[in-house]
């Protein structure tokens, strides 16, 4: 077992900075982290995290934190997710690296990190860009179904099918109705 990081420590505080049910008691675990080890055979970061039991609460008994961090913008390649799982009792568990093509080892850069924030039924809801600026989806009862980048800055298409393209200041500069089964125009 090894001291956590600055990086590591960095990555899951941006994670716990924004606020959900549980966020204080998972705060308080991330300032009493005895140790971390290795997660992964790949190669990717991810680490296991190991709480001090005796000095910090249990939490909210979901499996994964309701925020991931998602790297915009990887010049090489394909940006990764960063997940946190938590354990059966309540408490974080792992930093996970998800790299989706090649494995890289180190943490994605935090500058070029949007926070993904679901709500209590999963979906997602809003971003928080690196520049600090919160984005929603264009109607808010139609949530995103998914998230990436686009070469304006991200971009998300929602349940109903509309592809939303916003640069990256978060304003809205593209939205298309993308029917099933035919490629966006």
């Amino acid at each position: 077992m090894r001291s956590i990081t600055g990086i590591e420590q960095e990555i899951l505080n941006r994670l716990l900075s924004i606020e959900f049910e549980g966020a204080s008691e998972f705060r308080r675990q991330a300032m009493n982290i005895r140790g971390v080890e290795p997660d992964c055979i790949c190669g990717c970061p991810s680490i296991r995290l190991f709480v001090d039991r005796s000095q910090a609460p249990l939490a909210s008994r979901l499996r994964l934190l309701p925020v991931e961090l998602f790297e915009l913008g990887r010049p090489s390649g394909v940006g990764c997710s960063v997940l946190c799982l938590l354990d059966n009792d309540g408490y974080i568990a792992n930093l996970e690296c998800v790299y989706y093509d090649d494995v890289v080892t180190e943490w994605p850069p935090s500058e070029r990190c949007a926070t993904i924030i679901r709500d209590s039924n999963g979906n997602l809801s809003s971003v928080l860009l690196p520049s600090g600026v919160l984005v929603a989806p264009h109607d808010a009862g139609d949530p995103w179904a998914s998230f990436g980048d686009s070469e304006m800055g991200f971009s998300g298409t929602t349940y109903k099918g509309w592809t939303e393209t916003y640069d990256a200041n978060g304003q809205l500069v593209a939205r298309d109705f993308v029917q099933p089964g035919r490629p966006p125009s």
